[in-house]
């Protein structure tokens, strides 16, 4: 399906991302730098980040497979997701970045206590890497049907790419990758999506919603009133948890400079996030609406629907300007793996090696430490991807549903309650991460979706996307009412904790209401080299899109090379004019 100009993009762009480690390595001057970019990270950078992290090959795979059987459903899902991030902004974006932490797993030693931290480290680390095998499987399994290569090489490959760039780099080059690759993500997929709708046999936007089935905007005639709207209301609820979750949305402010720049980061989160449904989930209805043969296509996949993305591409795309795709769902994928790597090994270094194993280490010891550990993770990863790929028996969007209500949501419970309300003893956080664990997995396990249907009045029978449906619905709301209860539930023994501890927590959250002062805590500024060093790599990325447009296509395909490269060659020449001028003020003070 791809021509030896395709591989040729896609060759230059696994090159350049492992390059871009190497260009920030320099900038790692201790763990802090390594690990959160010193707190020092600018505003568009970090908000792009989180973006891209938000925005990974799920949306184009598992969510385009769901998108391609119900419609308009999970578009009006990712578009509510954009409302909580106000609670983000006006509330929780300033207080994350003010808990003047490194790791997620130090606010939680901060709130909790030491034991909770290391309760913390030791579960989250699992899951992290679990985490990250099932997002590198996911785009390894996009990238595998797009180019024909086998799965298996293509994780290890997707993987060494990933692990170089955080190895070289750490979480400056991680960001910078992120702010990169939602660039190409953004122009790309804006091409697709124009290029789709414009499709002489779809007829514009017009033309497009009159070939689409009438399931796409008439959700019950799928799924009853009942299901669709208790699966709606649940993932508004599942959004606003994440969206103000220390474990992911919340560990992002931990790298920005301050809360204006958590705040601003925050609203190029809600743009982001009001226009991902548009630019991934068009295109794929598109791909409905004409009738492209997925099963054809991708006979090697268990669940054709999801490589519609991919199809509806090669349809509208020139060659080479395929690779670009590929490249640019790659790219989507690459942030969540911060976590995986990055974060994940900074909670080893800094929350067990340096707090219980080393105190005294140097930090030259840390960051040396950290790369070792990030290495190791990476291979991990992959081996963890490698068993999800030999075992999986369920679609994409089911598993990930699955672990949500398993994993993630015990983990996010007590750290969304945790910083609200300081009234409960320090044992309150892992006791609830256990008890709603067990009850997620009794959920799953003996609860049944007739048994969901009936005690919400739903007559049976249930189709089979109702019953699954109702079994993520039913399981999520029994561990969030269960995993709460028992978070307020502990406050009761509030009055046990000792004076030391009340104190501690009390000064935690008076730092949360305290902005950040940079001259009195020392802040190194370092604004200039991170525009200059953006400045650099969106030039030279940008000059290698447009050396595109030699790749034989016709005239107006060679063209769409000149607008994506250029697009990035314009905002390269912007961030360095930004850099020359803060330069020359610089010069000009002394």
């Amino acid at each position: 399906m791809l021509t030896g100009w395709d591989y040729l993009v896609i060759g230059v762009y696994l090159v350049f991302m492992m390059g871009i480690g190497f260009l920030w390595s320099r900038i790692n001057k201790n763990s802090s730098d390594y690990f959160r970019g010193g707190g020092n990270v600018l505003w568009w950078i970090n908000g792009m980040s989180s973006l891209a992290a938000g925005m990974t090959a799920y949306s184009f795979t598992a969510a385009g497979a769901k998108v391609f059987e119900t419609g308009f459903l999970l578009f009006i899902i990712y578009l509510v997701q954009a409302i909580p991030m106000l609670l983000v902004y006006f509330y929780f974006s300033g207080r994350f970045r003010q808990m003047r932490v490194v790791t997620i797993c130090d606010a939680i030693r901060r709130r909790f206590g030491k034991p909770t931290e290391q309760f913390w480290v030791w579960t989250a680390l699992p899951l992290g890497l679990f985490n990250g095998g099932v997002m590198i499987y996911i785009v390894s399994l996009f990238v595998s049907a797009a180019i024909g290569l086998p799965i298996i090489p293509t994780i290890v490959i997707l993987t060494t790419v990933v692990t170089v760039l955080a190895v070289a780099g750490g979480c400056w080059a991680i960001l910078a990758g992120d702010f990169i690759q939602m660039m190409i993500v953004t122009v790309v997929s804006v091409t697709i999506l124009i290029r789709s709708v414009l499709l002489p046999e779809v007829g514009g936007f017009s033309g497009f919603m009159s070939k689409i089935p009438d399931c796409y905007t008439n959700f019950s005639l799928f799924e009853r009133p009942a299901v669709w709207i208790s699966l709606l209301t649940m993932f508004a609820v599942v959004n606003t948890l994440r969206a103000i979750d220390l474990n992911s949305v919340g560990a992002k402010f931990l790298k920005v400079k301050d809360g204006s720049h958590a705040r601003k980061a925050t609203l190029v989160m809600i743009i982001g996030m009001a226009l991902t449904p548009l630019i991934a989930f068009t295109p794929v209805m598109v791909c409905k609406a004409i009738g492209l043969n997925l099963a054809e296509m991708f006979p090697n996949l268990s669940n054709a629907n999801e490589g519609a993305y991919v199809a509806i591409a090669h349809h509208v795309l020139p060659q080479g300007m395929v690779g670009l795709m590929v490249c640019a769902i790659f790219a989507t994928t690459l942030a969540s793996l911060d976590v995986a790597l990055n974060n994940n090994a900074g909670f080893f270094v800094k929350n067990f090696y340096n707090d219980i194993i080393n105190p005294n280490a140097s930090e030259k010891t840390l960051v040396t430490l950290g790369r070792l550990i990030t290495a190791a993770f990476g291979v991990l990863i992959a081996g963890a991807a490698v068993l999800i790929a030999t075992f999986r028996d369920v679609d994409l969007f089911s598993m990930l549903l699955k672990f949500n209500v398993l994993l993630q949501f015990p983990m996010i419970i007590p750290t969304i309650w945790g910083m609200i309300y300081r009234r409960t003893p320090g044992w309150t956080a892992w006791s609830t991460v256990l008890v709603s664990m067990s009850v997620a997995w009794v959920s799953q396990y003996c609860i049944t979706a007739e048994q969901v249907a009936a005690f919400m009045g739903i007559a049976l029978p249930l189709n089979a996307l109702e019953a699954k449906d109702l079994v993520f619905v039913g399981g999520g709301i029994i561990t969030l009412v269960v995993g709460t209860a028992w978070f307020f539930f502990t406050t009761l023994f509030y009055k046990a904790t000792t004076t030391e501890f009340r104190s501690s927590v009390d000064n935690f959250f008076k730092d949360m209401a305290t902005p950040i002062d940079h001259v009195a805590e020392n802040s190194v500024n370092q604004d200039a080299i991170q525009y200059r060093n953006m400045g650099i790599l969106c030039n030279i990325y940008g000059g290698a899109i447009c050396a595109g447009f030699l790749i034989p296509n016709l005239l107006n395909n060679r063209m769409l090379f000149i607008y994506c490269g250029g697009a990035f060659v314009l905002l390269g020449l912007f961030l360095l004019s930004i850099h020359r001028r803060m330069q020359k003020k610089s010069r000009d003070r002394y």
